[in-house]
């Protein structure tokens, strides 16, 4: 019996406490809208194009210890362009880091975003040499990559129209450049930056999606209430741009051109993770998803859309936790409540909650799911962008303390589009692990042809010889190499007229060689033979010589 009273009575507790920190009036914190309910798409099973692989497992880490965050992932020629912590715009060739820009003040430590800066997403301009950039709390900027020079075309301190509320952005996120020149960017949330972006989970949608127009430098709003407004893209027509809402793990469409010009729509939804940026090819898009969610790893964000109660609860008590930090960083500022409020709020703090599992999808420019990578052995982690280079797909993260990539998958490529930067000076390329390959046979079926030797060489080195499993005719090549043959040893090179394989067997050659159209092999042509340096010369036996005293000896 006391068992039970000593519970309920603590059941009682709880909801009066409870209900005290919702219904009090004036508790931070101060949101844009109410705490109202909403309802989402569940996340689709993992099926058909989403069948989960293992193509990002065993993920290479590049530059592991000198970058951290690389959020954004842009490629011009043999250039790598990335936005890291500390408020910095790197570009990268080969082994190489260079210094592009840099937001906010000198800091030193990665918790103090708010004075760094965190520049999020990036995109080449398409009037001009330029680089369109955003960060998170020092707004969106213009990068002259011929002069060096930065201009700041958006500034926090704006008020910016919205949809029944006009106020300030206080989480610039994502861009894209249409092809008048116009700026497509989005904000978040407008009440709280990334350095309380936990509370974005619990707070009713704020973020916006703007349109800058370039000739007047004014901001339009198009979309409003997006729940954590994030990654942008522009149809190759720039008939309607997508953005992508990260919380509800959806995308909205919003048409330009044509009849359904100034309307909305959702593009795709019920995506098994949360959004993070767009990256836009001929074929469609690229959704990188920063966190897996699905039936045995349900969102938080998506769990408790529809109960506006407990979500104003847990916001509230975030708030509460911080606000003796925040009043004692003001008295007197310090590292140590610096890190705790960073601790409290910040999207690093929950991120061991996160599944193992990462997601990118392809979808097509109609909303249908191409296909998916996956990865889950943890060599990668959070994936928020990917970007095409050379034979590798290279995947950005805004937790990673590494750029990762992984070998490019056979599907639709990614292509840069409405690049207008050119360099100023060919850089060097970026270099590629270099792995042995299989040469391929050959199936042509040449007349033989009479060749040609020209000055022997010392030791010609040997080269890999296939063999193709049609049946050909005998063929001779031209050789690069030859040498005349010594006393003991068996000729070098290729003859010049076809001999039996046979023959060629123990002989290095610089020529791939077919089969003997009468002879046909019994098993599969070997992909790689062993071919021998060179015949070993005979061993010369050594002089005798008769030694003083009469003993017998060698020379």
């Amino acid at each position: 019996m006391g068992l039970l009273y000593r519970l309920r009575k603590s059941v009682v507790n709880f909801f009066i406490f409870f209900f005290l920190v919702v219904l009090l009036p004036g508790l931070p914190p101060n949101t844009t809208f109410p705490f109202e309910g909403f309802r989402f798409a569940k996340p689709r099973e993992l099926k058909g194009a989403l069948e989960p692989t293992d193509h990002l497992d065993n993920a290479e880490r590049l530059f592991e210890g000198k970058i951290y965050g690389p959020e954004t992932i842009l490629v011009h020629g043999k250039d790598l362009f990335t936005t890291i912590h500390g408020g910095e715009v790197i570009r990268i060739n080969g082994q190489h880091i260079t210094h592009i820009a840099k937001f906010g003040k000198p800091c030193e430590l990665s918790f103090e975003e708010e004075i760094c800066g965190r520049p999020l997403g990036m995109a080449f301009d398409t009037i001009g040499s330029n680089l369109i950039v955003t960060d998170a709390y020092y707004g969106l900027w213009l990068v002259d990559l011929t002069k060096g020079s930065k201009q700041q075309l958006v500034s926090p301190d704006t008020v910016l129209e919205g949809k029944g509320v006009n106020r300030k952005p206080k989480l610039f996120n994502s861009v894209a450049v249409a092809r008048n020149g116009d700026i497509f960017w989005t904000d978040s949330s407008s009440d709280f930056t990334v350095q309380d972006g936990v509370f974005t989970v619990f707070a009713n949608p704020s973020g916006r999606l703007f349109q800058l127009d370039r000739s007047t430098g004014k901001s339009k709003v198009l979309l409003d209430r997006l729940y954590f407004a994030n990654g942008v893209a522009l149809s190759p027509d720039d008939e309607f741009v997508l953005v992508a809402e990260s919380m509800a793990s959806q995308i909205r469409r919003y048409y330009l051109k044509g009849p359904k010009a100034g309307t909305d729509d959702i593009f795709i939804d019920g995506l098994p993770g949360l959004l993070d940026n767009l990256v836009a090819d001929s074929e469609g898009i690229w959704a990188p998803l920063v966190q897996a969610a699905d039936s045995e790893n349900p969102s938080v964000s998506q769990l408790l859309a529809n109960v506006p109660l407990i979500r104003k609860f847990l916001c509230r008590m975030l708030a509460l936790a911080e606000m003796p930090m925040r009043l004692i960083h003001q008295l007197i500022p310090n590292v140590h409540t610096q890190r705790l409020i960073h601790a409290i709020g910040h999207f690093e703090s929950i991120g061991f909650l996160a599944p193992s599992r990462q997601t990118v999808v392809k979808i097509s420019w109609t909303g249908r799911i191409l296909g998916s990578l996956h990865g889950s052995d943890g060599t990668v982690g959070a994936v928020s962008h990917v970007a095409e280079m050379g034979d590798h797909l290279y995947l950005g993260s805004p937790f990673n303390k590494f750029l990762a990539r992984v070998p490019l998958p056979k599907m639709p490529k990614i292509e840069v589009r409405d690049v207008k930067y050119k360099s100023a000076t060919e850089t060097t390329a970026v270099p590629k692990q270099t792995t042995p390959t299989t040469p391929k046979p050959t199936t042509t079926t040449p007349q033989p042809t009479t060749t040609t030797t020209p000055e022997p060489t010392t030791t010609p080195k040997p080269i890999t010889k296939t063999t193709t499993a049609t049946t050909t005719k005998p063929t001779s090549t031209t050789t690069a190499t030859a040498s005349k043959p010594k006393s003991t040893a068996a000729p070098k090179g290729t003859p010049s007229k076809p001999t039996d394989n046979k023959k060629q067997e123990t002989k290095p050659t610089t020529a791939s060689t077919s089969t003997s159209s009468t002879e046909k092999p019994t098993e599969p042509a070997p992909i790689h033979e062993k071919v021998p340096n060179d015949t070993p010369k005979p061993k010369q036996e050594k002089l005798k010589v008769i030694k003083k005293g009469g003993d017998l000896g060698e020379l």
